[in-house]
């Protein structure tokens, strides 16, 4: 209990970036929670870890999530597949969660979703997948920003309300207040 209000939270889902991090997605309250924990490296089964004691969270809300939706979209419908993209969202404990999609290493086109807290940054770096298609008789590879897509369904069902009746109902009395 937090000032005599029952905290609410709702998992979604996690995606991961090995090399980077892991964002959990959740409801907490009325507002789309992310929460970032670094990669601290391999197990010895060579499965990605990520660190259970350094994490950063930021709350989003529909604003920001519009923000994000919109931006990315245009990334995977192509409008904007070839340039460079920042985007922000601020809060007013100046938390930021910052979207970019720039060159990366192998001057890819790559989406990132870094959150700066605390004087702390965590990046994560959203994958992709490569396709072929028949293009002219010629097979042409392609990139896919799956993961990017991942993470825009993911705000597409929070701005439209999906899952949030069952999170509603976590809330009960403290809706009513």
């Amino acid at each position: 209990m937090y000032n005599n209000k029952k905290s609410n939270n709702t998992y979604i889902r996690n995606l991961y970036s090995p090399g980077f991090s892991s964002i959990m997605m959740s409801f907490y309250q009325a507002d789309l929670t992310l929460s970032f924990r670094p990669y601290i490296g391999k197990d010895y089964r060579g499965l990605s870890n990520y660190c259970h004691k350094t994490f950063l969270s930021m709350a989003i809300t529909y604003e920001g999530a519009a923000l994000f939706f919109i931006t990315a979209m245009r990334i995977i419908d192509g409008r904007d597949s070839d340039k460079q993209i920042q985007a922000m969202f601020t809060r007013v404990n100046g938390a930021t969660l910052t979207f970019e999609y720039k060159p990366d290493e192998n001057n890819q086109m790559t989406a990132y979703l870094v959150i700066d807290k605390n004087n702390l940054v965590i990046p994560f770096r959203f994958s992709t997948h490569t396709y072929q298609v028949k293009e002219n008789g010629q097979m042409v590879t392609k990139i896919m920003q799956s993961g990017l897509i991942a993470f825009v369904k993911v705000l597409e069902g929070y701005l439209t309300g999906v899952g949030s009746d069952n999170h509603v109902n976590k809330l009960g009395d403290e809706v009513e207040k």
